[in-house]
């Protein structure tokens, strides 16, 4: 007698509504054009698809729900922003590090071959948001977040610091790849900081952007962390270098040291 699937509730129910977001082509129709620029408002979405305002506030009220969309406000409006990482995760569940980079390539063979206008690179968006609720409570997001130990398993096996108002960053071999101020630690509630590569020549001549880590208690056992890199709209090349995998790798890595105890991978 086959024994009964074992399953992790969490994780599962989140995926279900990341698979009936995905479902609808008008959904899809919108992540794409949320791809193709960050940062629309709901009049401008509207007029990307056949359908009234309500229709297309319901529509992204699904995708906010399964974390592919966020909103965030500017002024009087309401932009949205596309986040990948729900997606992300998906794709390292079912897909190890050894497979991947076979599945990448044959990808893109078969973009290249049917002439897939999506398989172009997206401009990178000036202000990128990446929520993800992540089963930890606040204490122990903020511990992996500014516990050295604990981000070198998870940071591209970087070493960063916080301390007397600054962020120290150390590259895998220890050289010095930035220092930046702290603007706001409030643990284990919300942290701010500086963000400059000084290990590219490149990245450090751009100005230096922000990076905001917001920490919400959702329940008992649950929180809901969202990362909103700013402030470059002068730095190209860093939003490229952070945009996507940039930034999901990290999130991703995060969240399974923080649920299973093991980096990412492992």
């Amino acid at each position: 007698m086959p024994s009964e699937p074992r399953t992790n509730d969490g994780r599962d129910q989140a995926e279900d509504r990341v698979f009936k977001a995905l479902a609808d082509p008008t959904r899809r129709h919108l992540l794409d054009r949320l791809f193709e620029r960050a940062g629309r408002s709901l009049t401008e979405l509207e007029s990307e698809v056949q359908m009234t305002r309500f229709g297309v506030m319901k529509h992204l009220r699904v995708l906010e729900e399964a974390g592919l969309v966020v909103a965030r406000r500017s002024g009087r409006e309401k932009l949205h922003y596309l986040n990948p990482v729900p997606i992300r995760l998906i794709h390292d569940r079912w897909i190890d590090k050894y497979t991947e980079p076979r599945v990448a390539a044959l990808s893109e063979l078969k973009s290249q071959l049917e002439g897939d206008p999506m398989s172009t690179i997206a401009e990178p968006a000036t202000a990128q948001v990446y929520p993800m609720f992540i089963r930890a409570t606040p204490e122990q997001l903020w511990e992996a977040i500014t516990n050295p130990d604990l981000v070198e398993q998870y940071f591209y096996g970087l070493r960063i610091e916080i301390a007397d108002g600054r962020r120290r960053v150390q590259g895998p071999d220890g050289e010095l790849w930035g220092e930046e101020p702290v603007a706001e630690c409030d643990p284990p509630r919300r942290l701010v900081h500086g963000w400059r590569s000084t290990y590219d020549p490149d990245l450090a001549a751009e100005p230096e952007s922000r990076v905001s880590w917001t920490i919400e208690p959702q329940g008992e056992h649950g929180s809901r962390l969202t990362l909103v890199h700013d402030g470059l709209e002068r730095s190209p090349k860093t939003a490229a270098s952070v945009a996507g995998e940039g930034w999901m790798l990290v999130l991703c890595g995060l969240k399974t040291l923080v649920e299973t105890g093991q980096p990412l991978g492992a």
